[in-house]
C-alpha cells in the first residue's frame, strides 16, 4: 500500500557485506536466515497443499487385489469327490463419491476354481475360470442427502489448513514486522549514542573553560563544581545509551540468527523529513490475518456441525448392483461368455439405519450449532477489533507525525539558544549555570526527537499487518 522507509543503513561484519544494509536488505536476510520464519512459511506451505487433499475425496479411485485360496478341510457329510479346492481371485476396478452424494463400484472379478484330486461326472469341469464384471450403487436419501456430508467433510478439510495457512503466515508478517521494529530501534539507539557523545563532549568542553578560568582566578569554584556534574551526568546517559545499543544489537542480530555479538557499523542518517510526511491510508488496506483465520476457523465449525448433524441423522440409502457372468475352461472364453446376458444377476433394494439414543443425539447437534456460533461470535469480535485498532493506529499515526515536527522544531531552537549562550559565556556575558541547562534542554529536546521517531516507525510497522497480499487478496 505505501512505501517503507528504508533511510538507515549498516554493514554487518561477520557476514561480509561490503554496503550500508537497507531496511528492505535487512529484511530480505531474516527471511533467508531467520529459522523461525523458514519454519512459519514450511508450516503455510504444507498447510496450503494438504488442503488438496479435500479433492481426493470425490476422486475416483482405482483398486487391485490378488488372493490364492485352498480349502481341504473334511465336508459334512463326509465326500470324497474331491482332495482339495485351490482357488486364485483377481478383481480391478474403479469406485467413486460423487458430490451429490451417490456412492459408484464399477469392477471385473476373475476367478480360477480347481478341484484336485476331482472324480466328477463326464461334463463336470475339474478347473475353470469364472469372470464377473459388476456395478454397484448406493445413494443416500435422508443422512448424507444430496452428498451434505460429502461437501462437509471436504470444507472441514479445506477450512482446517486454510486456517492453519493463515495462522502460519500470521506468524511470520509478526516476525517481520517485530525485525523491523528491531532495525529501528537499533538505528535509534545508534543515534541516542552520538547524540550523548555529543552531549558529553560539549559538557568536557564547558568544563575545560570553566576549569581553566578558575586556575586563572577569573571563575568561580562553584561554576567548576556544576560543570563537572553535568560531566558525569552526560557520562551517565552515555553509558546508558551503550547498553540500550548493545540490546538493539543483540535483537537485531537475532532475527539474522547471528551470534550476539556480531559487529555493526555504518549507519546512514534517519530521513527526518520522509518520517513526517509519511502518507497513511484512509481506508484500511485490508483484514489481517488473524482475522482471516477467525473465518475460516467459523467456516470450519460450520461444516463440523454439519457432519454432527448428518452422522446422527437415521440413513436410508436405495442399493442396487448388476453384474455378467461368464464362466469357461479357458480364461479367454470366460470373457466371451461373460458378454452373453443369459447368466446376469443383480439387486436392488433399501438399508434402513436409526440411532436409538435420541437424547445424546440432540445433545449432540445442539452442542454443534453451539460450537458453530461461538466460532462466528469470535469472528464478528475480532472484525470489531481490528476496526478499532486501526482507528487507533491512524490516530496515533498523525499525532506521532505532529510529534516529531514539534520535536525538530524544538530541538532547532535549543539548539540556537544553546549556541548564543556559549557564545555569550565566552563572551562573559553568561553564567555557567544558565549554559548547562541549555545543554540540558538541548540533550532532552534531541532524545525526544530520537523518541518520536521510534513511535512512528513502531506504527508504521502495524500499519503493514492491514496490508493486502501480493494477489491482491483481502
Amino acid at each position: 500500500m505505501y512505501k517503507t522507509i528504508a533511510a538507515v543503513g549498516l554493514i554487518v561484519v561477520n557476514v561480509g557485506l561490503v554496503s550500508a544494509m537497507s531496511l528492505e536488505e535487512y529484511l530480505a536476510q531474516v527471511e533467508k536466515q531467520s529459522l523461525a520464519y523458514q519454519r512459519n512459511e514450511a508450516s503455510a506451505e504444507g498447510s496450503r497443499l494438504v488442503s488438496r487433499e479435500a479433492d481426493l475425496l470425490t476422486s475416483p479411485v482405482f483398486f487391485a487385489s490378488a488372493k490364492y485360496n485352498f480349502d481341504g478341510k473334511m465336508l459334512n457329510p463326509p465326500a470324497t469327490s474331491y482332495e482339495d479346492i485351490k482357488t486364485n481371485t483377481y478383481s480391478m476396478g474403479v469406485s467413486q463419491q460423487f458430490s451429490f452424494g451417490l456412492q459408484a463400484k464399477f469392477s471385473y472379478s476373475l476367478n480360477k476354481t480347481e478341484y484336485v484330486g476331482a472324480n466328477f461326472n463326464p461334463g463336470v469341469y475339474n478347473e475353470f475360470w469364472d469372470l464377473s464384471p459388476r456395478v454397484e450403487l448406493v445413494m443416500p436419501l435422508w443422512a448424507n442427502g444430496f452428498g451434505r456430508t460429502v461437501e462437509a467433510n471436504k470444507e472441514v478439510v479445506r477450512q482446517q489448513n486454510l486456517a492453519n495457512e493463515y495462522s502460519a503466515l500470521a506468524q511470520s508478517k509478526n516476525l517481520l514486522t517485530e525485525a523491523e521494529f528491531a532495525y529501528w530501534r537499533l538505528a535509534t539507539a545508534l543515534e541516542r549514542v552520538a547524540i550523548q557523545e555529543t552531549a558529553l563532549k560539549a559538557g568536557q568542553s564547558i568544563y575545560s573553560f570553566v576549569d581553566n578560568q578558575k586556575r586563572k582566578n577569573l571563575g568561580e569554584t562553584a561554576d567548576v563544581l556544576q560543570a563537572k556534574a553535568l560531566t558525569e551526568a552526560n557520562q551517565l546517559q552515555l553509558q546508558q545509551a551503550f547498553n540500550e545499543r548493545e540490546a538493539a544489537k543483540r535483537v537485531f542480530n537475532t532475527y539474522l540468527n547471528l551470534s550476539a555479538d556480531t559487529a555493526i557499523v555504518n549507519l546512514d542518517p534517519i530521513d527526518y523529513s520522509t518520517l513526517e510526511n509519511i502518507a497513511v491510508p484512509s481506508d484500511r488496506p485490508g483484514d489481517r490475518l488473524d482475522l482471516k483465520a477467525a473465518k475460516a476457523q467459523a467456516a470450519l465449525a460450520k461444516a463440523s456441525s454439519i457432519l454432527i448433524t448428518e452422522r446422527n441423522k437415521p440413513s436410508l440409502d436405495v442399493i442396487g448392483g448388476y453384474a455378467l457372468n461368464g464362466r469357461a475352461i479357458e480364461a479367454s472364453n470366460a470373457f466371451e461368455n461373460a458378454a452373453k446376458t443369459n447368466r446376469d444377476s443383480g439387486y436392488v433394494g433399501v438399508m434402513f439405519q436409526i440411532p436409538l439414543n435420541f437424547k445424546a443425539t440432540s445433545d449432540a447437534k445442539a452442542g454443534a450449532l453451539r460450537l458453530r456460533d461461538s466460532a462466528e461470535i469470535n469472528v464478528q469480535n475480532i472484525a470489531f477489533t481490528q476496526d478499532q485498532d486501526w482507528l487507533t493506529l491512524k490516530e496515533k499515526m498523525s499525532e506521532s507525525k505532529i510529534t516529531l515536527k514539534l520535536a525538530r522544531n524544538m530541538e532547532s531552537a535549543q539548539k540556537a539558544k544553546l549556541e548564543n549562550g556559549r557564545k555569550k559565556l565566552r563572551e562573559g556575558r553568561a553564567t555557567t549555570y544558565q549554559v548547562l541547562l541549555f545543554e540540558q534542554d538541548y540533550t532532552t529536546a534531541a532524545a525526544s526527537r530520537v523518541q518520536a521517531v521510534r513511535d512512528i516507525v513502531a506504527l508504521q510497522t502495524q500499519i503493514k499487518l492491514y496490508q493486502t497480499t501480493p494477489s491482491g487478496e483481502k
